[in-house]
């Protein structure tokens, strides 16, 4: 009896262990994917300020300017919708993650539960 308890305690420590890997793993891939998004929004923004103030030294008049900014900043908020749709795809993918390993980990914690109470009962 003894020596089942203690493989069932060995279980749960390597069933903990391989899912606070899972869950590591998945925070890692997480964090380079808005940081990904993040670094290349940034870099997005300051070739746009680039872009503008070069249409500032080469506008040929105030119309010229005008016209130029209009479409610079139609493509930032183009940039900025796709970020937005892509981020909050990429949030329901991760949060769909999260939820089966929190699934998965509550079937497990039940089945050993139960396979601990069994144990109980048997000793009893």
């Amino acid at each position: 009896m003894q020596k089942e308890i203690i493989e069932l305690f060995e279980k749960t420590t390597e069933t903990a262990m391989e899912s606070a890997r899972k869950i590591g793993e998945l925070n890692q891939r997480t964090f380079e994917k808005l940081f990904q998004q993040q670094a290349d929004l940034a870099a997005f923004y300051m070739d746009a300020s680039a872009r503008g103030l070069e249409l500032v030294a080469k506008a040929k008049g105030y119309q010229d300017l005008i016209s130029g900014q209009t479409a610079l900043l139609r493509e930032c908020g183009e940039r900025n919708m796709a970020a937005l749709r892509d981020g909050m795809a990429f949030a329901n993918e991760s949060g769909a993650q999260y939820g089966a390993m929190v699934q998965d980990g509550i079937k497990l914690a039940q089945e050993q539960a139960a396979r601990a109470a069994s144990m109980v009962k048997v000793a009893a």
